[in-house]
Order: C-alpha cells, then sequence, then structure tokens
C-alpha cells in the first residue's frame, strides 16, 4: 500500500511547525535575555569580578657547608593594602597608621610608585601584633582595601655574622620590573627580589615560582562563595643554596677583623701625630685548591635584618651616607695598593725574565738611588749582599727598585711592559670572576697614563710613563691598585703551582625534589713561572713568619707542625692631607700541602708586621683548632 501525498505533505507540516516553535522560544528566550533580564544581568556580571591573587614563593635557604643555616623563613602577620579598593584614602591611611603608631607618610612610601597590579596587595607593615589585625577585621568599614596576609619574609639567624657576603632583600623597582631578567610571569609590584650579596647573585635559583588563587568578588570588593573551594595553584618553593662558607670560621675571621681593628686604634703614630683611625678592613680565607671562598668579612658591617619587611628612606640614606661605608665589602668591592705583598709578582716577574737569577746576590742598602731620585728602604740599616728569597723575607726595597728599574729600561728599549704583564698574569687589574660585586683593580701602564692625564691634567700632569713609576710599582706604591681577594688569588697560583681558579661562594643549589646542581671548580689561567722560580719565591715566603718581618707577630706558633709561607706589606697612599698607611698581611698554610690562603688589609691601620699580622695569626690558629691567641700589636715591620 502506498501513501498518498496528502500524508507526505501533512507530515512536512508537523516539523515545520515543531521547528517554528523552537524558533519562536529561542528568539523569546533571546528577547527576554536582552531585554527585560538586561539591566539584573548586567548587573551580576559588574558585580561578581574573578580575581587572580598571587602567592609569592618561600624563598630557598642559604646554608653553609657544613648545613648550617646562615638565611631562614618565617611567617609574618603582615597588613597589606589593595590601592584600587581604598575609598577615603587620606583618612584610610591616617587612622592605619594610628593603629599601627607609624607615619601616614611611611604608609604612603610603601605605596609609592607602584605599577600594581589590579587587585594585587601591598605590603605597608611586618610583623603586626595579632590584636591589631583583629581590630581591622572588626572594623573593615573604616579600613575598606586593607587586608591582613601571612607572608614569608628573611630570617637572618646568625645576625650580622657574613651580612656582605649573604646581602640582602627587597620590594622589586619599576625599572627592575621593565628588566628581561624579571620575568612578568614571576614577578610582580611587591615581590621581593635580591638587592645584594648572595640573594642577588642567586635570584632566580632562590625565588621559586609563585601561585595564585583565583577568587570572586561583588563590586565592593566581599569575597563570594567559599574561599576554601576557590581554584589554587600552590607556589613551588625556591632551591636551598649550600654556599662554600665554613660558619665555624666566618665567626673567628669576623671576630679577629674587629679585635684587630679596635687594637690598631690604640697605637699612636708619630709620623701624623695621631692614633691610627683603622675605620675599616677586609679578610678572605681561599682554599687555593679550588677558588672555593671559605670565609670572607668585611669591617664596618651592617645587620641585614634592617631590611626584613622594607627598610625606610631615612635608615637607609643613614646607612648608605655612613662615612664608613658599612654597605661596601672592603674584601671585594674596594681596590688599594698592595704594598710589599706585590713583591711576589716582581719577584716571579724578574726570575721569568731573567733580570733576577735564583742563586744571584742583590745590594740592600738604605736607600736606591735612579739618575736624581732617591728611593728609600723601609729600614735605615744595610742587609749587605743578599739572595732574593732573602730580600723577601726581610721585604727589602732596594733589592726590587733595582728590578723595577731594569723593567723601565727594557721599557724604553721597546721590549713591552712586562713588569704589568707578569702582574695582570697573576690576576691582577681585572675582575676575578666572582659572584659577588667586585673592582677591576689597576695594572697601570703608559696608556693608562695618557687617558687620565687628558681627564685630570691637575691630578696626572706628566703623561709620559717616567721611570719612578715602574720602580715604585715594583714594590706595590705608586697607581697599582688591588683587592683582597685578587691578592688571595695571587698567593694561591705561588701555593698551588700557577694556576689562578674563579672564587666562588656557590658549593651547590639543592631543591625539594632533591635534585642538586654543584658548582665545578673553574681554572680561569695558568701562570707561566717554572717551578725552580716558585719555589724560590715559596723558601722566601716561608722565612717571613719565622725569621722575616712578621716573626714578631708570629713568636711561639708551632712551626714544627704548620708551616707558614707569608708576606707582609705597608701601602703609603699620597694625599693631601697624607693618608696613614695600610696594613696588608697575605699567607698560605701549611707549606708542604697548600690548603689555606689568608689575607688581611687594614685601611689606615699601620703597618703589615705590627698589625695586619697578629689578625692573620689569629685566624690560623682558628683554622688550625689551635688555641686562639689575643691581638696584640708586634714590631713595625713592612
Amino acid at each position: 500500500m502506498t501513501q498518498g501525498p496528502d500524508k507526505t505533505r501533512l507530515r512536512i507540516a508537523f516539523l515545520g511547525m515543531v521547528f517554528i516553535a523552537l524558533l519562536s522560544a529561542l528568539v523569546l528566550r533571546l528577547w527576554f535575555l536582552q531585554v527585560l533580564a538586561h539591566a539584573a544581568y548586567q548587573d551580576a556580571a559588574s558585580n561578581n569580578q574573578v580575581r587572580i591573587v598571587p602567592i609569592e614563593a618561600t624563598r630557598g635557604r642559604i646554608l653553609d657547608r657544613n648545613g648550617e643555616v646562615l638565611v631562614n623563613n618565617r611567617k609574618s602577620l603582615s597588613v597589606s593594602i589593595r590601592p584600587d579598593e581604598l575609598k577615603d584614602r587620606t583618612a584610610t591611611i591616617q587612622r592605619l597608621a594610628a593603629l599601627l603608631e607609624v607615619t601616614p607618610e611611611t604608609i604612603e612610601e610603601r605605596l609609592l610608585n607602584k605599577k600594581v597590579l589590579p587587585y594585587t596587595p601591598i605590603p605597608v607593615a611586618e610583623d603586626v601584633p595579632e590584636e591589631k589585625v583583629i581590630y581591622i577585621r572588626e572594623h573593615q568599614e573604616e579600613f575598606q582595601g586593607v587586608i591582613d596576609e601571612m607572608r614569608p619574609v628573611r630570617v637572618y639567624p646568625k645576625g650580622t655574622l657574613a651580612a656582605h657576603l649573604l646581602g640582602y632583600v627587597g620590594e622589586i623597582t619599576a625599572e627592575q620590573l621593565e628588566n628581561r631578567q624579571f620575568s612578568k610571569a614571576e614577578y610582580h609590584p611587591g615581590t621581593l627580589v635580591g638587592k645584594a650579596g648572595l640573594e642577588r647573585a642567586y635570584e632566580k635559583d632562590l625565588h621559586g615560582k609563585k601561585g595564585n588563587v583565583k577568587i570572586i568578588v561583588d563590586s565592593s570588593g566581599k569575597v563570594q562563595g567559599d574561599p576554601d573551594r576557590f581554584e589554587r595553584l600552590e607556589p613551588e618553593p625556591g632551591a636551598d643554596l649550600v654556599t662554600t662558607i665554613d660558619l665555624r670560621l666566618q665567626a673567628v675571621v669576623e671576630e679577629s677583623l674587629s679585635q684587630g681593628l679596635q687594637k690598631a686604634r690604640t697605637i699612636y703614630d708619630k709620623e701624623t701625630a695621631k692614633f691610627y683611625l683603622a675605620q675599616g678592613g677586609g679578610a678572605v680565607v681561599l682554599d687555593p685548591r679550588n677558588g672555593e671562598v671559605l670565609a670572607m668579612a668585611s669591617f664596618p658591617t651592617f645587620d641585614p635584618g634592617l631590611f626584613v619587611g622594607g627598610i625606610g628612606r631615612a635608615e637607609f640614606k643613614a646607612l648608605s651616607e655612613d662615612p664608613a661605608t658599612p654597605l661596601i665589602n672592603r674584601a671585594t668591592q674596594a681596590a688599594y695598593p698592595p704594598g710589599s705583598t706585590f713583591k711576589i709578582v716582581t719577584a716571579a716577574a724578574a726570575l721569568e725574565d731573567g733580570i733576577a737569577q735564583r742563586n744571584g746576590k742583590y745590594p740592600c742598602p738604605p736607600s736606591y738611588r735612579f739618575r736624581d731620585r732617591t728611593f728609600r728602604n723601609w729600614k735605615t740599616t744595610d742587609s749587605g749582599s743578599i739572595s732574593l728569597a732573602q730580600a723577601l723575607i726581610e721585604s727589602c726595597d732596594t733589592v726590587f727598585y733595582g728590578f723595577g728599574a731594569e723593567f723601565y729600561a727594557r721599557y724604553t728599549r721597546k721590549e713591552g711592559e712586562r713588569l704589568q704583564d707578569h702582574a695582570r698574569a697573576f690576576g691582577l687589574g681585572s675582575k676575578s670572576g666572582f659572584e659577588l660585586d667586585e673592582k677591576a683593580g689597576r695594572v697601570p701602564d703608559a696608556k693608562w697614563l695618557k687617558d687620565v692625564h687628558k681627564r685630570f691634567p691637575k691630578l696626572f700632569p706628566n703623561s709620559v710613563w717616567l721611570p719612578g713609576y715602574t720602580i715604585n710599582m715594583s714594590i706595590g706604591q705608586g697607581d697599582v691598585l688591588t683587592t683582597p681577594l685578587q691578592l688571595a688569588d695571587a698567593f694561591a697560583a705561588v701555593a698551588n703551582g700557577g694556576t689562578i681558579y674563579r672564587p666562588h661562594l656557590a658549593l651547590e643549589s639543592d631543591t625539594d625534589g632533591g635534585q642538586v646542581k654543584k658548582v665545578l671548580s673553574e681554572t680561569i689561567r695558568k701562570v707561566q713561572i717554572s717551578p725552580a722560580n716558585l719555589d724560590v719565591i715559596r723558601r722566601g715566603l716561608a722565612g717571613v713568619a719565622t725569621t722575616g718581618t712578621a716573626r714578631g707577630a708570629f713568636g711561639g706558633f708551632p712551626f714544627d707542625r704548620i708551616g707558614i709561607a707569608s708576606k707582609t706589606g705597608t701601602a703609603e697612599i699620597q694625599t693631601v692631607p697624607p693618608k696613614q698607611p695600610f696594613a696588608w698581611f697575605a699567607a698560605y698554610a701549611p707549606t708542604t700541602d697548600p690548603r689555606y690562603v689568608v689575607v688581611v688589609m687594614l685601611e689606615e691601620g699601620g703597618h703589615g708586621g705590627e698589625t695586619a699580622a697578629p689578625i692573620a695569626r689569629r685566624i690560623l690558629e682558628g683554622i688550625f683548632s689551635l688555641p686562639l691567641s689575643d691581638i696584640n700589636p708586634a714590631a713595625r715591620t713592612d
């Protein structure tokens, strides 16, 4: 039986009616949503908003080589402000300042010049007492835009110990936010970043990865829904940084440097008719086998805890403008004439270039005459004809003046600036590659003199390199400058056979997942010096503390158990008015198997054997677990 045309038309008509009905329902719904319910849905859309609030990651800890914690974290009850939610900014800030017992300007300073992401709270106070936080919560109508948070902050359990090495953190600046080094995915206004020291050098390792929480709020900023059910991405904590620092030794070095400077201030200097100023100093302990910095001290120091929660402008200005410059690491960020410690360079250069002979003898009179100028020895007696090793033991200036004069003569014969070349080979005059901020120092030459003459003709009236420049440089005087760390590198090369390692503080970084990234030793260069020539220098240095210029400081030291190779140095700086001498002492030990290099420098602190050597002795006693000596001034030697 076939279907008729009528039945087919009936079905088509039915389907058409269903389609029209569905279309009509859709049109009516759209009309309802867009016209009748428009206002209601518009209010809902504007009133409920999703805010993505960042959750800061906990910074990694900083540890010493034995796992002792140097920098840690703790939770701090903080008060923060969301600037976009401040209804009456002035009144709210005044009320909050009165409650927190600070000035309104202090809070405004924390909010100043912030390119704030929407809804991102800006911390304005840390370690707020709980009762004050409760008061803010109970009077929210008076503190709109003010919230409380638990935030991780840095804690320094050892106080000022190793402050220059550890550094400190602070809020990221607008300039830093524009820097590609700080990705927008991880950094935003209010983020804490390393500002100095290891905190800055290893920012990427310590920082971690921030998380976030997505919250729903209405137009008044009130949270909608159950906060426990908000979508949340947990932050990843930063990696722990294990350093080369030995905490026990660091404490000994800092104590010794501080005590030594205090003692130096009790010594009356007849030449300047006043006591030594001894305002500051630096000290380094380095492993010559790999470049690991075991301890490094600078005095005066500062408390990194001052920066926790943000330091005020007035406090920071007082620190940064303090004439004693406590924020400067004198072991790396200041360069000084090295005095007679430079004689290891001159000795190596003279031996390698054939100016000095290993078995040669050289006159050591009280003065040295070159053309129309007299250069004086540090002591007034004549030592007769002595070997190069003995010249190092006695620190005989006049022997080295002769070497300097010959280097100058070769320079005039177009044979190059060889003394400068050897100084640079020992790592002087350029940055060492250390992770923290450092100065390059200076190895002066004819080109440098021309340049500074053009820029400062009154200070440097001569544009031509004169013989006195090379002669003075041969004993570490004149315009040669070095940092204590660079000098430690140079002495490490003598100790280890000629290798210059990159000095470093990081040993490894370790994440919670157990991934350890080790920092390997890096060779920077090899000093070209023969073993036989090196042996002459080593023999000379081995006698300085036993029979030479440091014997007064090392009386009773157990040399039969621990041999010390060392050099004293006294740097004279010609200024108007003249500065008091800068004291140096550099050493490595044991002489048979060198594992430690120690360098001590005192600004306007006297003579090397007099004030720097006693400090180094106490440090060496700490290294080898000997009873620590009282620091007493020794005889006034070079």
